[in-house]
């Protein structure tokens, strides 16, 4: 496996700022007979996200998924060996948020003590701690154990009291505060002979914020 280098912007956050990066690669695919009837670079993509979609690569980000194939090397074949070996450059699209970033995704889950789980669809460990919520302007966040759900209370004008709950599937932004990676590495998937083993998996987690004004469930705004 090599890093080449990083390009570009995929797509943006709310912040009008890059909320994926193409990392640029190589490393040498495997491909057993049984595939041999699938287009080349199909074959190969299909591979490669085997390998590496959903895992996180140290100093990089979480992979996402292969975005294109740009080269490979013909085929090589081992002797008394059926599989081929192609060595391919790809780029993958990876998910690299930063401090202060501003993003949406859905609610997943709510607990007590760890605040609100947030899913982007491809990534579900964001979480928003109770210490992160709004809480301005005489508002305050409640856990509702009845329900399981943390809500915000206000006052009206006439000081009667008002609950918003934040609700499972809704849809929040949020402000990243801070990208966590445990330090603690797991090993990550065998590589096959003659391929490069694939970093090991460092799992990944985001704490985020409610706090400013514009953040929490989008139908508050």
């Amino acid at each position: 496996l090599q890093f080449l280098y990083f390009i570009g912007t995929v797509t943006k956050s709310k912040a009008g700022v890059r909320m994926f990066i193409l990392a640029h690669l190589r490393d040498a695919v495997k491909i057993v007979p049984e595939m041999f009837d699938k287009e080349h670079t199909a074959a190969l993509a299909a591979i490669l996200n085997e390998k590496y979609a959903g895992r996180v690569l140290p100093k990089v980000g979480y992979c996402v998924q292969v975005y294109d194939i740009t080269s490979f090397s013909d085929a090589v074949l081992h002797p008394g060996e059926g599989a081929s070996y192609s060595s391919v450059h790809f780029r993958l699209i990876v998910f690299k948020p930063f401090e202060g970033e501003v993003l949406e995704g859905k609610v997943k889950g709510s607990d007590e003590k760890s605040g609100v789980r947030i899913s982007l669809g491809f990534f579900d460990n964001v979480w928003v701690p109770p210490s992160n919520f709004r809480q301005a302007h005489g508002q305050k966040a409640v856990f509702d154990p009845r329900e399981q759900l943390w809500t915000n209370e206000e006052q009206d004008e006439d000081e009667e009291p008002i609950v918003n709950y934040i609700e499972l599937g809704q849809m929040v932004r949020f402000r990243v505060v801070s990208v966590d990676f445990d330090r603690t590495p797991t090993e990550g998937p065998r590589a096959v002979q003659g391929t490069a083993k694939p970093s090991i998996e460092l799992p990944i987690s985001i704490e985020a914020s409610f706090a400013d004004d514009g953040l929490g469930p989008v139908i508050w705004w």
